[in-house]
């Protein structure tokens, strides 16, 4: 887990950085349509268990907060998408870039789709993504995931929280 904070820590130092800082007059048009295609394709190649196409998005240093909380490094990702048992269809959709120099935080919404025998079940969630731009093209390096709960303030624990 400190290789993990580290990780995170290296993220943050370099988004607030001044070296990080975006320069407003730059056009940045095709790096959003890359990074929203990619942030798509992931999508997709989660669901349908590619694990070619995710190693080749997939930063060595990759870190994953799933939406149980789990943290995940890169092997323990693509090892659970391996294993997966359900079968998903994912559509992405609201997806945001915002440029921090060579730095890309990606934003957006997942739509799942149980694939059962039964009627299908349908869940959603956020999720944010840092990426960066490097020889062989952009790679994501942390992914955090979040079940959109509309019942969320409803389910207050004793604790209150």
């Amino acid at each position: 887990t400190s290789m993990i904070r580290l990780s995170f820590a290296v993220v943050i130092a370099m988004v607030c950085s001044d070296y990080a800082m975006a320069d407003a007059t730059t056009d940045r048009s095709a790096d959003t349509a890359e990074l929203t295609r990619l942030a798509i394709e992931s999508g997709r190649a989660y669901a349908r268990r590619d694990l070619a196409t995710l190693e080749q998005f997939t930063a060595q240093d990759y870190v994953q907060t799933d939406v149980r909380g789990g943290i995940l490094n890169r092997a323990e990702w693509l090892e659970f998408v391996k294993n997966r048992k359900s079968e998903l269809a994912v559509d992405s959709d609201e997806i945001e870039v915002r440029f921090y120099g060579d730095v890309a935080v990606v934003m957006g919404h997942w739509r799942y789709t149980l694939k059962s025998t039964g009627p299908e079940a349908i869940s959603y969630s956020r999720w944010t993504s840092v990426w960066t731009h490097e020889s062989d093209g952009w790679k994501r390096h942390i992914f955090q995931n979040t079940y959109v709960n509309p019942n969320a303030d409803g389910q207050v624990t004793a604790a209150g929280h």
